[in-house]
């Protein structure tokens, strides 16, 4: 365990991490749900079903990984206040700033993915559905690119952590 910092008592500190460590690995776990419910939703449901799928599981997804995030940017930051501010802190704090616009971005990209996917399946004249096709997989192979950025953030950001415990 790495060694107490003299203006943080124990009982807190080792609350702290116990919250951040909880926080961390719900959403690690929920990343990694999310592309296997995508894998297997892709190929067992109709576009119609999976839209109607994504749609509520995405309202509810946000609120459990936000507590998620929250929780680890809170505690995480109690934590990173009460060591010395060294590159490595400013490191985090910069990977996390970059992970929330990532994040925003990442909602906005999913809203957007949803609307695309409905005006797709909405359409019955078929050339019009072919280009809203096309445009559903280009915003796919984007949303692929943007969970990239997000998980690789999400992982500089834990291993930077660890190496604040030295």
């Amino acid at each position: 365990m790495p060694p107490s910092d003299p203006a943080l008592p124990v009982p807190l500190r080792l609350t702290l991490l116990a919250l951040l460590i909880l926080g961390a690995a719900v959403w690690t776990g929920g990343m990694a749900a999310v592309t296997i419910l995508s894998v297997s939703s892709r190929r067992v449901l109709e576009p119609a079903q999976r839209v109607a799928l994504f749609r509520d599981f995405g309202r509810r997804y946000l609120v459990v990984a936000g507590a998620a995030l929250v929780l680890v940017v809170v505690c995480g930051g109690l934590l990173l206040a009460f060591r010395p501010w060294d590159g490595l802190s400013g490191a985090i704090v910069g990977l996390v700033a970059a992970l929330t616009v990532a994040l925003a971005a990442g909602v906005r990209q999913a809203r957007a993915m949803g609307r695309l996917r409905r005006a797709a399946l909405e359409q019955t004249d078929p050339v019009a559905r072919t280009a809203a096709q096309h445009a559903v997989t280009a915003g796919a192979r984007r949303a692929l690119a943007l969970r990239t950025v997000i998980a690789l953030l999400s992982v500089a950001v834990f291993v930077l952590a660890v190496c604040t415990g030295k």
